[in-house]
């Protein structure tokens, strides 16, 4: 199968304060692999230096096996063809949902059919019918479901999450969540889906990684990382009752 991503003892300082202490990890292609963490921990800043949004202090990114970042490369991220949605999505005000569309599409070298692709992906999201609408005219759920379709228009097999739920009720969650799904089973996509909520990357993700204090300090399948989580606040019950 090969490596998607493969990150090499990663670290990353904002001025005195250290983010990522040697994140060590590597990702199957065709992988949903989930980044669990408390706030803080550093799963954006990660994202980030994977997609080449911000650069790492020391160590190496990979991609498809290619250096894409070191002491000694470092590629833009316009280069990396990775796609990122983020925490709060990044839609173009002054676009509509179809403009959107075929402005990645338009920007893409060598590409052709523009309308038809445009209206083969919006049909892919269920936005086909609002493609004339503005984003501030859209549902929670429709943007989520923008985004989506303007990474698809990417024509990226890396899609890089950042807490793509956190502001969604639970009904629209389950939607999205099985369109993910069946749009990483369609294009046979490499995952990294970050949130701060464990149930959330357990439902999505096949393996998962525990970021804490800068470090992923376990991976595994959904089952043992929970396992460990419960154990963990066993611990903390226990040694606070102690101290009573």
């Amino acid at each position: 199968m090969g490596e998607a991503i493969r990150l090499n003892e990663i670290r990353k300082r904002f001025g005195e304060r250290p983010v990522l202490n040697g994140v060590n990890l590597s990702i199957k292609k065709g992988e949903v692999f989930g980044v669990f963490g408390p706030s803080g921990s550093g799963k954006t800043t990660l994202l980030r230096i994977i997609a080449g949004l911000e650069k790492q202090d020391y160590g190496e990114v990979y991609l498809r096996g290619k250096e894409v970042a070191s002491d000694r490369v470092f590629i833009q991220p316009e280069k990396r063809n990775v796609s990122f949605i983020f925490q709060d999505l990044g839609l173009w005000p002054h676009m509509s949902v179809e403009e959107h569309i075929k402005f990645v599409l338009s920007s893409r070298k060598n590409s052709t059919h523009v309308e038809r692709e445009t209206r083969k992906i919006l049909k892919t999201v269920a936005l086909l019918e609002r493609c004339r609408l503005k984003p501030e005219e859209l549902s929670g759920g429709e943007k989520q479901r923008l985004a989506l379709a303007r990474a698809i228009a990417q024509k990226s097999d890396i899609l890089l999450l950042d807490e793509p739920m956190s502001s969604l009720d639970l009904s629209l969650k389950e939607d999205v969540k099985n369109l993910l799904r069946d749009i990483q089973r369609r294009f046979s996509l490499t995952m990294v889906y970050v949130s701060h909520d464990l149930f959330e990357v357990m439902d999505m993700c096949g393996r998962i990684g525990i970021l804490n204090n800068g470090m992923i300090t376990q991976i595994g399948p959904p089952e043992s990382i929970l396992e460990t989580y419960i154990s963990d606040i066993m611990k903390k019950i226990r040694s606070k009752m102690k101290n009573r």
